[in-house]
C-alpha cells in the first residue's frame, strides 16, 4: 500500500476529528459525570475486566459516531463531483477504498484502544489483579470500532445524501439503546428480543459484577458478526456496479448466520464466572477473593475482632467470607451459622471507612446478614436495621445507628427508644434476646426487633 496516499487520507479525511470526537465523548462521560463507572471495584480505573467492559459500555455513543463519520467520509466521491470520472481509472477501486478505509477504520480503532489504555494505566498502578478476561472484551470492541467505520463509509457510498449520515448515526443510536436495554434484568423490554439478537449489539450493558466475564461464545459470535459487517461495508465502499452492491450485503447475512447457533440463548449463559477472580485469599479465618485481595488488610483485623465478640455466642461463626458475586435484585443474601458472610458490592459496607465501622457492620445482627432484598424493602426493614443497630451495639458495649444518617431526627430517636428500652433489660435477659434475635436472622423467620424488646408472640 503507498503509505504517503494514507498518510493524505489521515490527513485530509474526517478521521482525525472523528477520532477526536469519541475521545472528547468517551472521556467527557467518564470524567464528568458520577456513576457505578467510578465506583469501587467496579469502577472503570479499578480492575482489567471492567476497564474493558465499561470502553465497550460507551460504544453506546461512540459506535453512532463512527458510523456517521464513515457516512460523512463515504459521500467525498459524490460531493466533489468526481465520481463519475474515478470509474475511469485503470486501478482497480478497492486500492482506494482501502487507503480510506484505512485510515478512517484504523484511527477510531486506536482511539478506542486509548480510551481502554487510559483505564489500564491506572489499573496497573492500582496493584489489582490481573487476569486475561479483558482480551476479548477489548478485541471484540476494537472490531466493532472497524465495522462500525466501514458499514458507514459503505451506506455513504451507495446513499450519497445529506440526510444519510445523521439518519444512519440515529439509527444506530436507536438500535444499541434498544438491544442494551432489552438485555438488562428488570427492563421492560426484556423477553421482548432474543438473547442472541441483543447479543449482536457492540455495546456491552451496564458492569456490575467484577467476578463475571462475557462468555466465549459470545466473543466468538459478535467477532463473527462484527467482521461479516465490516466485510459488507468495505464491499459496499468498493462496488461500481449493481450487482456487486447487492452481493455486499452477502458477507453480512452470512455472519448472522454463522453467529445465530453460536450466540447464547439465554442472557443468563451471556456471563461467565473468572475462577481466577474468585478463588479466595485469606488471612485467618478471614477470607476474600483474589479480585478484592487489596480489601484483605482493612477486613482481617475487623474480622478477627468481630468473630472474638460473637464467640461469646452459642453456635458462634468462625469465619468472615467476603462474596464473589452480586446479588441479584431479588435475592437474598446468603447465610450460614459458622460464617459471617460480608457483601463488598454493598455500597453500605463499602462506605465503612474505618475498622471500628468495619466491626460494628460485621457484629451487625449478630453476624448475620440483612433478610431483605435490593426490591424486598417494606415497613418493617427498619425494625430490621434497628434490630441490627442494637446487636452491633450491644456487643460493642457502645450505642451507635447503623448507616442512619438518612434517617429523620424523629425516626432516630425513635431508635434511640428502643435501645434504651432494651439497655434496661437485666444482663441475662439481654443475651438470651440476641441469640433469639441471631437465630431469627439465620432463619429470616419473625421480627427481630420484637424479639430483642420482647413483643414477639
Amino acid at each position: 500500500m503507498n503509505t504517503r496516499v494514507l498518510r493524505t487520507e489521515l490527513r485530509r479525511s474526517i478521521a482525525p476529528w472523528a477520532t477526536l470526537a469519541i475521545l472528547v465523548v468517551a472521556f467527557g462521560f467518564l470524567y464528568s459525570f458520577s456513576g457505578p463507572w467510578s465506583k469501587a471495584p467496579i469502577a472503570w480505573d479499578e480492575n482489567w475486566v471492567p476497564a474493558a467492559a465499561w470502553s465497550r459500555f460507551l460504544l453506546v455513543f461512540l459506535w453512532p459516531i463512527a458510523i456517521g463519520a464513515g457516512a460523512i467520509q463515504g459521500m467525498r466521491d459524490s460531493r466533489s463531483g468526481m465520481a463519475e470520472l474515478l470509474t475511469t481509472m485503470p486501478r482497480p477501486p478497492w486500492h482506494r477504498a482501502a487507503k480510506l478505509a484505512g485510515a478512517l477504520g484504523g484511527l477510531l480503532v486506536l482511539g478506542y484502544l486509548l480510551i481502554f489504555a487510559v483505564g489500564a494505566v491506572q489499573v496497573v498502578f492500582s496493584g489489582a489483579f490481573f487476569t486475561f478476561g479483558w482480551l476479548p472484551i477489548v478485541v471484540v470492541g476494537a472490531l466493532a470500532m472497524l465495522a462500525g467505520a466501514w458499514i458507514g463509509l459503505g451506506i455513504g457510498r451507495l446513499l450519497p445524501h445529506p440526510l444519510t449520515a445523521p439518519a444512519v448515526a440515529v439509527a444506530a443510536l436507536v438500535t444499541v439503546l434498544v438491544l442494551q436495554i432489552a438485555g438488562s434484568k428488570g427492563s421492560v423490554l426484556v423477553g421482548a428480543v432474543p438473547a442472541w439478537v441483543s447479543s449482536l449489539s457492540p455495546a456491552m450493558d451496564v458492569t456490575n459484577d467484577p467476578f463475571t466475564t462475557t462468555a466465549s461464545r459470545v466473543d466468538l459470535g459478535q467477532g463473527v458478526w462484527l467482521a461479516g459487517l465490516a466485510v459488507t461495508g468495505f464491499l459496499l465502499l468498493a462496488a461500481r456496479s449493481k450487482r456487486a452492491k447487492a452481493l455486499s450485503v452477502v458477507p453480512a447475512l452470512v455472519a448472522v448466520a454463522i453467529a445465530m447457533p453460536v450466540l447464547p440463548a439465554t442472557y443468563a449463559e451471556a456471563k461467565t464466572v473468572d475462577p481466577r477472580a474468585t478463588a479466595l485469599v485469606c488471612d485467618g479465618p478471614v477470607c476474600v477473593p483474589r479480585l478484592l485481595e487489596p480489601e484483605l488488610a482493612r477486613l482481617a483485623g475487623p474480622g478477627k475482632e468481630a468473630l472474638r465478640l460473637l464467640g461469646t455466642l452459642p453456635d458462634a461463626p468462625v469465619k468472615v467470607t467476603v462474596m464473589d458475586r452480586r446479588l441479584d435484585f431479588d435475592e437474598e443474601p446468603p447465610r450460614a451459622a459458622d460464617t459471617v458472610f460480608v457483601d463488598l458490592l454493598d455500597w453500605s459496607v463499602r462506605s465503612a471507612l474505618n475498622s471500628d465501622d468495619m466491626k460494628r457492620t460485621l457484629v451487625a445482627g449478630a453476624g448475620t446478614p440483612t433478610c431483605y432484598t435490593v426490591h424486598g424493602v417494606d415497613r418493617s426493614f427498619m425494625d430490621e436495621v434497628t434490630a441490627r443497630s442494637i446487636t452491633s451495639s450491644w456487643l460493642l458495649g457502645e450505642w451507635e445507628m447503623l448507616n442512619g444518617s438518612w434517617l429523620s431526627d424523629d425516626k432516630k430517636n425513635e431508635v434511640l427508644r428502643d435501645w434504651e428500652t432494651f439497655r434496661a433489660l437485666p444482663p441475662d435477659v439481654q443475651r438470651t434476646r440476641v441469640i433469639a434475635q441471631r437465630q431469627a436472622g439465620l432463619t429470616c423467620q419473625g421480627n427481630q426487633l420484637d424479639i430483642l424488646l420482647g413483643r414477639a408472640r
